[in-house]
């Protein structure tokens, strides 16, 4: 006779298995402006908040506030805090960060050839 099996609980939740790394990809950079965030700290550098807000043009403070806090926890973005007079705050990629550059690169690529005519944005 087969002995039933016994559950325990889990001291902590399994972290979700993703079936494909575009999956696990996507959950990061698939949110809206996260893309655009990367896109202009691979051209700009080190950047504040303000410029990062100025570049994107249009994003809510509270939704650009989010992403990069996102970004940062899942090691995309360092956030450095600068003591000057007045104090600020700067945004630049880190190593994994910057290896996105060769993926913005091509869907540029792709949105050049594809999506983008003439006089259009």
């Amino acid at each position: 006779m087969a002995s039933p099996r016994t559950s325990y609980p889990l001291a902590e939740p399994l972290p979700p298995l993703y079936p494909c790394p575009v999956q696990a990809a996507a959950r990061i950079i698939g949110l809206k402006w996260t893309i655009q965030i990367v896109h202009h700290l691979l051209r700009g550098g080190s950047m504040r908040f303000c410029e990062l807000q100025d570049a994107l043009g249009g994003v809510n403070p509270s939704t650009l506030s989010s992403r990069l806090k996102m970004l940062e926890e899942a090691g995309l973005v360092h956030r450095e805090e600068i003591s000057t007079i007045p104090p600020h705050v700067e945004y630049r990629l880190t190593e994994m960060g910057h290896e996105l550059a060769p993926v913005i690169r091509e869907i540029a690529r792709w949105g050049n050839r594809w999506l983008c005519r003439a006089g259009q944005p």
